[in-house]
């Protein structure tokens, strides 16, 4: 039987669909563009993905995204080899980089604890990060995980993990909005949450 043209945009909307933050209308939308374009559009599309996909790994530091062992970041020697920023995902350190107020290093974390969902501590890098906190200099850990309840458990888990070991322990100003995501926070308000972070618990 021969496919109709209509299952093609079908199959490009529903694999739109599934990225964050993009629901059917958008994704068709995005759709009904890439197929007006010139076909080198929707190459160059494919091509720049399966480039990423293929030699963007994690850092073998920090977990952050790169296409070396370790990234920019953690080679950077010139950062306050003091504080450790923990975060839920790789985007939110590019929220941080951009608002240029911290110096330190990053861990992340690829998610939060959510029992609804079945993640559980070890299905995230949290015994990473203690090995890195039990092996390092840091003397502040500062917790930048969204405010809400997985944000929470997590930081309080973090809290538990870290106990043994002689660091002070800071989350974000509470400036941003409870049940926002640190994405989406402007870098104004993002620099007045980290200045004026508060000891976590």
């Amino acid at each position: 039987m021969p496919i109709n043209h209509s299952d093609y945009v079908k199959d490009i909307v529903f694999a739109f669909k599934k990225l964050p933050g993009i629901g059917e209308r958008s994704a068709r939308r995005l759709a009904f563009y890439i197929l007006s374009q010139n076909e080198s559009v929707a190459y160059n599309l494919a091509d720049a993905i399966k480039s990423a996909k293929q030699n963007i790994k994690l850092c073998k530091n920090c977990f952050n995204l790169s296409g070396d062992d370790l990234c920019p970041i953690c080679r950077n020697q010139s950062r306050n080899t003091k504080l450790l920023c923990v975060v839920e995902n790789p985007e939110i350190i590019y929220v941080f980089e951009k608002s240029g107020n911290y110096n330190g290093y990053y861990h992340v974390l690829h998610g939060l604890i959510n029992p609804l969902e079945g993640i559980t501590p070890s299905d995230i890098k949290l015994r990473e990060l203690a090995d890195r906190v039990e092996s390092g200099s840091f003397e502040e850990i500062i917790l930048a995980l969204n405010p809400n309840s997985n944000g929470e458990a997590t930081s309080i888990y973090i809290q538990k993990i870290l106990s043994p070991y002689n660091v002070h322990i800071t989350a974000l100003a509470r400036g941003i909005p409870i049940g926002s995501d640190l994405e989406y926070v402007d870098k104004e308000t993002l620099s007045e949450a980290i200045n004026f972070r508060k000891n976590f618990g």
